[in-house]
């Protein structure tokens, strides 16, 4: 598989425009402590003066904002924070979910359908919904006040994306490593003595591989799509500073916070 896809030409071109602009934030926030460019005033040779926002140019390539904030410099800061947590949440829901589902295949069948019809419902759950009601007022927070240190902020948001999406993860799973070990080379495995963990690793493992890239690649888009509307909704990942006066911030400036605090601004002047 890795081989058909350093083929593909313009996914490794996306690949690598997403891990330069890693690695630009990551540097950034070690050589600038994460600061962002900001310019509230601009002075031309005339003496002019003019105030943010400024339209995109040779100085501010994609523009500021009102505030001033460089938008490429901003969107380099928050590239670490919107890959990097899209990318542990999605790994945490597999790797979870696959443990799960590994244990609840041994099981048999009739206590299986029990345990996939108790959870089944977490499969129609409103994801966007349950998080927002759960995290708006952890993450939210008036400038000024003392909220909650930003890990456990941090770490709260990333527990309730991970553990509504398990109990699906895992009966997915769990029903593909069932119909895996009916296979008839399996079987066979098992009668000339091979053990759960042999047939794992020797027989299952090969078959399923495949399956689990294909839905990590799904389980990131939905994580970039829940935090998006989450987002929309002012909830930002890592919190949303509220300022007197409306006014909203995010706290990491990731990207689905970026675009859930520009978004009047789009319906404004598109």
């Amino acid at each position: 598989m890795w081989y058909y896809f350093i083929r593909q030409k313009r996914a490794v071109t996306a690949l690598l425009f997403l891990v330069t602009l890693v690695v630009l934030s990551i540097g950034n926030s070690v050589i600038h402590d994460g600061e962002i460019r900001r310019v509230s005033l601009l002075f031309d040779e005339d003496g002019t003066v003019s105030a943010a926002p400024f339209a995109p140019s040779a100085e501010f390539l994609l523009g500021t904002d009102r505030k001033g904030y460089d938008l490429l410099h901003l969107i380099i800061e928050g590239a670490k924070w919107t890959i990097g947590a899209g990318l542990l949440i999605t790994f945490m829901r597999i790797f979870i979910g696959l443990l799960l589902a590994i244990t609840l295949a041994k099981f048999n069948k009739p206590l299986f359908r029990s345990f996939e019809s108790f959870f089944d419902s977490f499969s129609v759950i409103p994801m966007t919904m349950i998080s927002y009601f759960l995290l708006q007022h952890v993450l939210t927070f008036s400038n000024g006040t003392t909220p909650e240190p930003f890990y456990l902020r941090v770490g709260f948001q990333m527990m309730i994306l991970i553990i509504f999406a398990v109990p699906t993860i895992t009966f997915y799973l769990g029903n593909e490593i069932k119909l895996l070990l009916n296979e008839e080379f399996v079987r066979s495995a098992k009668i000339l003595g091979g053990r759960y963990p042999h047939l794992l690793r020797k027989h299952i493992a090969p078959h399923l591989n495949p399956i689990l890239i294909i839905l990590f690649l799904q389980q990131f888009i939905q994580v970039l799509v829940i935090l998006i509307h989450l987002g929309v909704l002012q909830v930002f990942f890592g919190g949303t500073i509220v300022f007197h006066g409306g006014d909203i911030d995010s706290v990491t400036h990731e990207w689905t916070g970026l675009l859930g605090m520009y978004y009047p601004s789009f319906m404004s002047h598109p």
